[in-house]
């Protein structure tokens, strides 16, 4: 489910909520068949069900009365087993010791104001935060919070817009980034998973945490016994995996995955297929790309082995779609909402009620995840990518334990240590597969070689996107000059005299390594011209005309990756609401 959850300061009033949005089932970016309005203590609760696969219903997933609000969003398991399906009962059986294993928000009020939300500490499934002097917010996702609190709608997006994001977005996309908690929108924060959420006297508290805490028995294991640990968690994976499948399979047709050449969606498939053929479970694999890409020519290796169906997606002219219209642009915007980007665009894209009778599951990493960074980017890019058109999520090896196991690597010193992870779940569940080389990488436990490079494997053969420097640079304009205008007026107008602006300035970082060349008396007056004039005319980093650009293997960087993340701000930096958005793509109903 998504839900929005708003405790009412003093100053509260009903019109400062946009409540005739907030009581409608499209409020969320994904349409539910209903939403339904509590109100407990001072606090306003909206919740959007979902009844496909896991069936999100009253007295199973939420319950409310006089005396407490009771949720439960996605899949927990109680002391290994699955919980008990009335959660009056789930909740009242819960105490210190109780051991939970899933993807899960337990969220408990009661009618004094107190209560708390339970979250393990690595999850798909997303908070935010927003305070104001009238209400104090937490929800499931950006846009319950942009289009229900009124205060949005007074200026247009680039006015919200975080400085900081968007520069953590183009410069450290995949590398540590220096604001991990803010958002595209700079009064909206990101709770994480590992941070401790509770509610007292109607207030909304959050206790921030940088770290993620190993629990002794389970390093004790891996530091005396690492063999059996292994077992032991193999075990309660294939029991995790099977009882939760059977407890769903009426609800359900099949299996697809996304087969890919790598680590991950192989451990899926090793997992899934035997237990599938067992509970009489249609499963089957895909593969998108060209007929030599790397995932699709270890795909079918692995596919034959498991003796499972598959199907090859040849890209319609051989070649996977692009952003060739700022339409796209938006559409990506609207879908990720800030999150990822059009480098990663998903096409055909439509809103209305799901009626899925497919599990469509994707290989999770939660074992690579060795950084508190690197666990925050799984919640912040996995949440949006997978979650953007369905509510279900299966989190197989996305849960806590695969994140202890990376943590204790990380320990250890050594970065490629989680392949031993991947080695091990291997071996006992299709030791075959073993066999098989990777794309682009290797097991150090085996003698198999990588199948061609890591850039052969994450690379695909895309159509021009559509890049206007001009758009960019005029829509981007008020967030942009944020960085330019901490220069003092003398540089900003050698820069200015030159024919540059905010956008060059961003986006090009030699013209400030050249400036502080010139302020370091390391060159002159004229030679800071002829310089900055040379970054002018360079047209072959960033297209100063409206142009379609072909991206290879060798031209990706240090520019082109930049350049849709920076459209996809631009196209979405003149609206006022993701409402406003839907009507302008033609997504409403």
């Amino acid at each position: 489910m998504h839900f929005i959850l708003i405790s009412k300061k003093d100053s509260f009033k009903d019109e400062q909520i946009n409540e005739h949005l907030l009581n409608s089932s499209d409020a969320p970016s994904l349409i539910s068949r209903e939403a339904i309005k509590f109100e407990i203590s001072n606090f306003i609760i909206y919740i959007y069900p979902y009844d496909h696969i896991d069936h999100e219903v009253y007295g199973y997933s939420y319950f409310a009365d006089e005396d407490r609000l009771l949720l439960v969003n996605g899949i927990v398991n109680v002391n290994n087993d699955l919980r008990n399906p009335d959660i009056s009962v789930f909740f009242d059986q819960l105490n210190d010791s109780t051991e939970f294993f899933g993807d899960y928000q337990i969220i408990s009020i009661d009618k004094e104001g107190n209560g708390f939300i339970r979250t393990p500490p690595l999850s798909v499934r997303q908070l935010f935060h927003y305070e104001d002097e009238n209400c104090d917010v937490i929800s499931t996702e950006i846009k319950l919070i942009v289009d229900g609190i009124q205060k949005f709608r007074e200026k247009p997006f680039v006015h919200h817009y975080d400085y900081d994001f968007i520069e953590d977005s183009v410069f450290r996309e995949w590398t540590p980034r220096d604001f991990p908690r803010n958002t595209i929108f700079k009064e909206i924060k990101r709770i994480f998973p590992q941070d401790t959420k509770y509610f007292k006297e109607g207030k909304i508290l959050i206790e921030r945490k940088e770290s993620i805490e190993i629990p002794q028995w389970f390093r004790d294991s891996y530091n005396n016994n690492k063999h059996k640990l292994f077992d032991d968690y193999y075990d309660s994976l294939i029991n995790f995996v099977e009882a939760n499948l059977v407890s769903l399979k009426p609800n359900f047709e099949k299996i697809t995955l996304g087969l890919t050449g790598g680590l991950d969606s192989r451990l899926t498939a090793a997992i899934l297929s035997p237990i599938c053929k067992k509970q009489g479970i249609s499963f089957e694999c895909s593969t998108s790309g060209q007929d030599t890409h790397p995932d699709v020519v270890i795909a079918k290796k692995v596919a034959k082995v498991l003796n499972v169906k598959h199907f090859h997606v040849v890209p319609q002219n051989n070649k996977r779609p692009n952003t060739n219209e700022y339409k796209d642009y938006a559409l990506t915007f609207y879908m990720a909402q800030g999150d990822w980007n059009s480098k990663d665009f998903v096409i055909g894209y439509t809103r209305k009620i799901s009626n899925f009778s497919v599990i469509a599951q994707l290989g999770m990493d939660a074992f690579k995840r060795y950084t508190i960074d690197k666990i925050c980017s799984g919640n912040r890019w996995f949440a949006r990518r997978i979650l953007f058109h369905k509510n279900f999520f299966f989190p197989l090896f996305f849960t806590e334990y695969e994140t202890w196991f990376a943590l204790l690597y990380a320990e250890h010193g050594d970065e490629n240590a989680f392949k031993e992870f991947v080695y091990e779940i291997l071996q006992r569940s299709e030791p075959k597969l073993l066999t098989i080389p990777f794309a682009g990488d290797s097991l150090p436990q085996t003698d198999v070689k990588p199948h061609l490079t890591k850039l052969d494997s994450t690379y695909h053969q895309k159509d021009p996107f559509l890049w206007d420097y001009g758009y960019v640079n005029e829509n981007l304009k008020q967030v942009l000059r944020n960085k330019f205008n901490e220069l003092d007026k003398f540089d900003r107008n050698i820069i200015k005299v030159i024919g540059l602006n905010e956008l060059d300035y961003f986006i090009n970082e030699e013209i400030s390594k050249i400036i502080n060349l010139y302020h370091e008396k390391q060159i002159n007056l004229i030679e800071c011209f002829k310089e900055l004039l040379n970054e002018r005319f360079s047209a072959d980093k960033y297209y100063r005309k409206g142009n379609m650009i072909t991206m290879t293997k060798e031209n990706r960087y240090p520019y082109l990756n930049k350049m849709q993340i920076l459209m996809d701000f631009a196209a979405a930096a003149k609206y006022y609401s993701f409402q406003e958005m839907e009507k302008d793509l033609s997504l409403r109903k």
